[in-house]
């Protein structure tokens, strides 16, 4: 957390579907209004009432972290690189979902690792039968492991180049859409000339 004070990002903490931070900044207030999050919650100390916790001080922890300010080029070029040294240390991972915010992972987790999870219990082989759609390098691994990766027009430079696709279109102009119509006419397409 020192970072965060540092250079005044903004930060929220998962534990499980509760979110906590130390400030209800705009970044903070916007991950609820805009992204339809869960409105984080102030940790709050239970000596004093008017005491806010630093999220370390929560227990049992936080298995996600999102630290978020509106100079990109700050995330990216200050804070990232010592977000990355530290969970080097912690093993911990450093991702981005959107260029104005950053994820504090365990290492190991994933979109890819939870894609795969859930495949596995509904039988679906991952390398066969799975679309994915992303936009951003928190995507990157899934669209990698995916039957057919799609990455959206607007999608950041290591999603389109882990995808199989790029569409022509954004996720705003319908792209994810499209993926799933054009996937779903290739299959049905594939099982009518099945000669086998």
């Amino acid at each position: 957390e020192g970072v965060v004070e540092e250079y005044g990002v903004s930060v929220v903490g998962y534990d499980g579907d509760d979110l906590y931070t130390t400030e209800q900044t705009e970044s903070v207030i916007e991950l609820h209004e805009f992204y339809g999050e869960p409105l984080p919650i102030l940790l709050r100390s239970t000596e004093d009432a008017n005491s806010v916790l630093k999220l370390q001080d929560h227990t049992p922890g936080m298995h996600k972290l999102l630290l978020m300010h509106d100079d990109t080029e700050l995330l990216s070029n200050v804070v990232r690189p010592q977000l990355e040294a530290l969970a080097e240390e912690c093993g911990a991972t450093v991702t981005q979902a959107i260029p104005t915010m950053l994820e504090w992972l365990p290492a190991g987790c994933s979109k890819a690792m939870g894609v795969t999870k859930l495949c596995d219990a509904l039988g679906i082989v991952v390398s066969d039968e799975l679309l994915a759609l992303g936009d951003a390098e928190n995507d990157a691994e899934m669209l990698q492991i995916a039957a057919i990766g799609v990455a959206m027009a607007n999608a950041c430079p290591i999603a389109k180049t882990s995808s199989d696709i790029v569409m022509n279109e954004t996720n705003c102009q319908g792209g994810a859409g499209a993926a799933m119509e054009l996937y779903s006419y290739l299959r049905t397409m594939s099982s009518e000339n099945d000669f086998s």
